[in-house]
């Protein structure tokens, strides 16, 4: 349930960052379009200008007929916007020229940089009556110059073969980027030279120059709606996320305890809260999985029987406190015998059981002889010594079965017969061991389960 709300909750938020982004290239897209289409606009307004004063009969007749540099001066008078003004000859030689709005006697190409004369050769290599564009940084300032050639109104459709040109150069200063700024919606729209950098992104135009090389660039204020989504959804979202995190971490350290108890629960019901060893229960299950999976020639376990000899009169004598003292210690000294594949269980009182994964008679009895020795060592106790000792019984699978609480009753037989013959002994499991059991041995088994 918690992943599937993480999920959704994640693809909501990832959907709101796809929407946001799409939104923003659109955007961005649109935006790009439209500076070009105002670059477009102020280009074509300034070559509609040129081509007027170009394609008009006087003017052919008064430049191109005969140059009458006085009628040039008086007749073709620049707007006040244009910054530069040049009348050329076939040969590029500039036959008249104005410079902010004074007649100047100066070559175009003395006061414009190189890339002007580069426009003037392209124009001429394949020029028609049309008239032709081009922005150039001028002092660092940009300045859109149109060319035309000068013709009679019926030469219009015709190349001009006299080869005299008109050009007007006008600055794209703050005030017309601040028209076309507030005529397209370009916020803070500026010029910005190139200086050699590459600067992509949005808000921002790239200017083609007509030689196939990069140029300057026309940058503004992008318009970026995916953002303002983001500005409007996302805090809720990343509220409700965080949210969700904050529950989830909460649900976690629950369950995390939930589980932690369950264990513990888990752990006292199948231990026993005394010696910290299994108790009857892990031990009937941990002899079921040894044993019955594999009935057959693989069935292997020993099973020691242990109770111990004169516990009674440790509780007797030093009391109950010093019994369980000893009964902490026989089980870890049980414990440290026992390697990883072995079982050793406390059923209760003082008895012991332990299983081990053989049926070789000669090493159950090799070990049983060792815990026998391990046990019956004296036990310290607030500056006492205790002594006690262990009797085993013995029953092997699958030499006398393999159903677990029958060889648990066998083993208690062999116990008890050790138990007559002295105690402190180790017996193994015989048939006729079922008619020298005491009376009171199957009730103590029962009672505990088995």
């Amino acid at each position: 349930m918690f992943g599937l709300i993480a999920i959704l909750l994640a693809g909501a938020m990832a959907g709101v960052l796809m929407l946001s982004s799409k939104q923003n290239h659109l955007s961005n897209e649109f935006q790009q379009r439209t500076a070009r289409q105002a670059l477009r606009h102020f280009a074509d307004e300034l070559s509609s200008l040129a081509a007027g004063m170009a394609g008009r009969d006087e003017t052919a007749a008064h430049v191109t007929d005969a140059f009458d540099l006085e009628w040039v001066a008086s007749h073709l008078l620049p707007v006040e916007a244009e910054a530069f003004f040049f009348v050329l000859g076939p040969d590029d030689r500039t036959l008249f020229s104005r410079v902010g709005g004074q007649v100047v006697s100066v070559e175009a190409r003395g006061v414009l940089p190189p890339a002007f004369g580069q426009l003037i050769a392209r124009w001429r290599a394949g020029r028609l009556a049309d008239a032709t564009t081009q922005l150039i940084a001028v002092d660092g300032t940009p300045v859109l110059f149109a060319i035309s050639g000068i013709h009679a109104v019926a030469d219009g459709k015709e190349p001009a073969d006299n080869g005299h040109a008109l050009v007007l150069g006008r600055r794209v200063d703050r005030a017309s980027l601040r028209k076309i700024a507030e005529t397209f919606l370009l916020p803070n729209l500026s010029y910005e030279p190139a200086f050699g950098q590459t600067t992509t992104g949005p808000g921002r135009l790239r200017l083609m120059s007509q030689d196939g090389t990069m140029g300057d660039s026309l940058v503004w204020d992008p318009i970026l709606p995916g953002d303002e989504i983001i500005k409007a959804i996302g805090p809720g979202l990343a509220l409700v996320f965080a949210a969700y995190l904050v529950l989830t971490a909460v649900v976690l350290v629950f369950a995390r305890r939930a589980v932690r108890l369950i264990s513990v629960n888990e752990e006292k019901a199948l231990h026993d809260p005394l010696t910290g060893l299994p108790n009857r229960l892990l031990l009937l299950d941990r002899m079921k999985r040894l044993l019955e999976p594999k009935r057959g020639e693989d069935a292997a376990a020993a099973v020691f029987y242990l109770d111990l000899d004169g516990f009674k009169d440790v509780n007797d004598s030093a009391g109950h406190a010093a019994g369980d003292a000893v009964l902490i210690g026989v089980a870890r000294r049980l414990r440290e015998f026992c390697r990883t594949e072995d079982t050793v269980a406390r059923l209760g009182g003082d008895e012991f059981v332990m299983v081990i994964p053989t049926d070789d008679r000669l090493l159950a009895e090799a070990r049983a002889e060792a815990v026998l020795a391990a046990l019956s060592s004296p036990y310290h106790y607030n500056g006492r010594l205790l002594v006690i000792g262990v009797s085993i019984g013995i029953a092997l699978a699958p030499e006398h079965g393999l159903d677990v609480a029958a060889l648990l009753h066998k083993a208690d037989a062999a116990l008890y017969a050790a138990k007559q013959d002295g105690k402190g002994r180790v017996r193994f499991y015989r048939k006729s061991m079922r008619e020298e059991r005491a009376p009171g041995r199957p009730v103590l088994l029962s009672a505990a389960g088995i």
